[in-house]
């Protein structure tokens, strides 16, 4: 059979009209949530620390402080455990870990208006804490909820103010160190 030139034309009409359909439809982007959300945690902890790095700057830390918050989260940490860093239990620690020092630094921000030496500083960081936990959430949605209270003494002195704010700021630089540096192998 013998196609007429006209009818050829019609032919490939058709053919593009069945095809059509499939060439519109919208295809899935390559999908990297769960990459992409270890770098936007990666860039957000990264901030918070410059934060708590300038505040730190203000400490004298020749100072002799003494630790004496074991409500704090342990660093225990050591280099050759970041060869065998998982997503779930790291990020599970970061939010448990996260929500320990939300709730520290509610607690400074609390006797800090009580004695009216507000810091514009720790609010920062108190909100920068709760942004990044949100985040974690939203990459693992599955975990469970986390203690929103803590039982803390009051802080009677200046002083006292003092030492346990320097205290817990540098405890929350080593904190955000050693988790950078686990997001980053998790990232990569």
């Amino acid at each position: 059979m013998k196609l007429l030139p006209e009818s050829t034309s019609f032919l490939l009409f058709l053919l593009l009209l069945v095809e059509l359909p499939v060439l519109t439809m919208s295809r899935p982007s390559p999908a990297r949530p769960h990459k992409d959300g270890l770098t936007t945690l990666l860039k957000q902890m990264h901030q918070l620390l410059n934060l708590v790095q300038r505040v730190l700057s203000n400490f004298d830390t020749r100072l002799p402080f003494e630790h004496k918050i074991p409500s704090l989260p342990s660093m225990n940490f050591r280099p050759k455990d970041l060869a065998a860093v998982e997503a779930n239990t790291t990020l599970s620690q970061l939010s448990a870990g996260l929500n320990s020092f939300k709730l520290h630094f509610d607690w400074l921000l609390h006797w800090q208006n009580q004695s009216g030496l507000v810091s514009d500083e720790t609010k920062a960081i108190a909100d920068r804490i709760q942004f990044i936990n949100t985040l974690v959430h939203r990459q693992m949605p599955q975990l469970p909820p986390q203690s929103t209270t803590l039982s803390l003494p009051a802080l009677n002195s200046a002083w006292e103010m003092f030492q346990t704010s320097a205290i817990v700021h540098r405890r929350l630089a080593q904190f955000c160190d050693w988790y950078l540096r686990a997001l980053r192998v998790l990232s990569h």
